[in-house]
């Protein structure tokens, strides 16, 4: 496999932490990412306090984003002062112009630190602008997710640390006034000794999951700006990368980990209530979980094996196709397209972006973006339609890739994203 390959000769500018993973049930694994947290370094050590964190002004700190133009597809980048790991389009009214992009750094020595940051963008194709408008230096971030529309709720950003905190930002306008927007930390509860890999809400925004690097999932519920771990359970035997909601009913959360098994569980009858578990189909570590937005049978899911897999809950043994979709890398994320159906962009590591077309037995890969020159993890679509001054029926894409810290937005060419 293309992923394993690369590996296989080592990279001077690798942190020592990230390293390959140990399985008595293969030979060989994929290199996981962002610094493996099963490491030597002492994981329970705080970097951090939620008073600690400085906010910069974008032009003293942070480099600027500069747009510029190739052939008839906008695209527009930055370089983001930490190894890029996360970026999310504000899902919420009207803020659909808003990206988050988080980072994660791991700072070697004789006591190692984890250092992050979060950068708020101004994405306006129709204006023809790109601009970095806040930001602010935390911990290590493993992963952001920005809450559902829920009635009059504005939106909030959720923060999964290396230092085991689970923090909330409420997007706000500025104190001084003007139409300038940033972050405020409503909350911040470290959960756990051990670290924050990945977060999500529940469609109600009452409640968030947060998988753990020593294979534990926790739910914490969210109520008058507070945080209380609910439940908490040990899901899994090693890193928990993959821990979400099902959108059609949250009282399941899927879980996916670094012992390659993939699992459900049902929140109504205490934490150990396991619905299934399926450990024979993925040949590496499970890395993301996607609900169908559509149907509430279909989930997708992404693995080190660099397949992308289709599955009906119905029916769990084995995917819907049997050979599923390789795409050359590990998948380490995917999002469904907001208003395309069956449509998924996916951040395959070693292997660049993919829009991929699923129906209902199979996925087709309808193009892919290779510009970035380092791991692809970050991956997201803007929300909202684009005018006929940009191109017209088209869809913006913001992807960001780890070593290199490069941030690009860029529109797809394929046919399959037009907005009908």
């Amino acid at each position: 496999m293309a992923a394993t390959q690369s590996l296989s000769q080592p990279d001077p500018d690798r942190p020592s932490e990230e390293k390959p993973a140990e399985s008595d049930n293969m030979e060989e694994r994929d290199t996981a990412p962002l610094g493996h947290p099963r490491d030597n370094t002492g994981q329970s050590e705080a970097f951090g306090s939620p008073g600690d964190r400085a906010v910069y002004p974008p032009n003293i700190y942070a480099p600027q984003a500069q747009a510029f133009y190739c052939r008839d597809m906008e695209v527009a980048q930055c370089y983001l002062d930490g190894n890029a790991d996360a970026v999310e389009f504000c899902t919420h009214e009207p803020y659909h112009n808003v990206l988050a992009a988080a980072t994660y750094t791991l700072q070697e020595g004789d006591r190692p630190s984890r250092t992050g940051s979060i950068s708020l963008f101004d994405v306006n194709p129709d204006m023809g602008r790109f601009e970095l408008f806040y930001r602010v230096e935390t911990v290590g971030i493993f992963d952001i997710k920005w809450s559902p529309v829920v009635g009059n709720v504005g939106p909030m950003l959720a923060q999964a640390d290396a230092d085991g905190y689970l923090r909330v930002h409420g997007l706000e306008c500025c104190s001084n006034g003007g139409d300038s927007l940033s972050l405020k930390e409503i909350v911040g509860k470290k959960i756990s000794s051990s670290m924050c890999l990945c977060v999500d809400w529940n469609p109600s925004t009452t409640s968030i999951s947060v998988g753990l690097s020593d294979g534990s999932v926790s739910v914490v519920s969210f109520l008058e700006s507070q945080l209380n771990v609910i439940q908490e359970w040990k899901a899994h035997d090693f890193e928990l990368w993959a821990a979400s909601f099902d959108i059609h009913q949250p009282q399941l959360v899927y879980t996916g980990s670094d012992d390659c098994k993939f699992s459900c569980w049902d929140l109504r009858d205490g934490p150990f209530n396991l619905v299934f578990q399926n450990s024979k189909v993925h040949k590496m570590g499970v890395c993301c979980i996607a609900k169908s937005p559509r149907d509430p049978n279909i989930l997708l899911t992404g693995s080190y094996d660099e397949h992308l897999r289709l599955w009906d809950v119905r029916s769990i043994s084995k995917p819907v196709n049997e050979t599923s979709v390789c795409l050359g890398g590990g998948v380490w994320r995917v999002k469904y397209h907001p208003y395309v159906p069956g449509v998924v962009l996916a951040a395959c590591m070693h292997n660049g972006f993919a829009i991929v077309k699923i129906d209902e037995e199979k996925g087709e890969v309808m193009e892919t973006y290779t510009k970035h020159g380092s791991l692809a993890y970050g991956a997201d679509w803007q929300r909202g339609n684009l005018s006929h001054k940009v191109k017209q029926n088209s869809s913006v894409v913001a992807t960001c890739s780890f070593y290199d810290r490069l941030l690009q937005i860029w529109i797809p060419e394929s046919s399959v994203v037009k907005q009908l």
